[in-house]
């Protein structure tokens, strides 16, 4: 059974691009223990969940691109909260390779140079045409992104407190600047 429409969640692991017999793209999905096909491509899933929490994949890479710097095969927040950060293994506009939700990656075993077995949450194991320090780099990218982003979430003011002047540094959040707070 192929699935007419699906929206990423915490249990979903990766997404892989797939072809139906007319080579239409779909894509296979991998949640919790389950692997199934939706008659969606990758970049279809991907952009109507980012729109269900009211966001977009240009906007969402915008957003890695403003934490992370760089250009290219940069993850996506969809959701701090729930820990929902994806990154791909390839280009996305490109054919080939696999969204992983980070969250989910257990493990990185080196088949060969070019070549890395993913082992996830609930016992799958992918093989991906990258080299362990590049999905490693891409992984990390994901943690650090999901990190900042929950942060902001969070609403927590940032201190910096100078030993003996009697002075502290506040920022709010939202705020570009520092207030200078004295002694109270």
């Amino acid at each position: 059974m192929i699935r007419k429409n699906y929206l990423l969640n915490k249990e979903t692991v990766g997404l892989m691009e797939r072809y139906d017999s007319n080579g239409v793209e779909m894509s296979t999905v991998v949640e919790g223990e389950n692997t199934f096909h939706v008659a969606q491509s990758r970049q279809e899933i991907l952009n109507n969940t980012l729109n269900y929490f009211g966001l977009n994949l240009d906007g969402g890479l915008a957003a890695a691109k403003s934490v992370l710097g760089g250009k290219y095969r940069l993850p996506v927040c969809i959701n701090a909260q729930q820990g929902m950060v994806w990154f791909s293994s390839r280009s996305f506009r490109k054919r080939g390779g696999i969204w992983f939700s980070y969250i989910h990656i257990r493990d990185l075993e080196e088949m060969n140079e070019k070549e890395t077995l993913v082992h996830t949450s609930y016992g799958h194991c992918l093989p991906v045409s990258l080299s362990k320090n590049q999905l490693a780099f891409k992984r990390d990218q994901a943690s650090y992104l999901h990190t900042t982003f929950h942060e902001r979430s969070l609403g927590k003011k940032t201190f910096y407190y100078e030993p003996g002047s009697g002075i502290t540094f506040c920022k709010e959040p939202g705020e570009a600047h520092y207030r200078v707070k004295g002694k109270e």
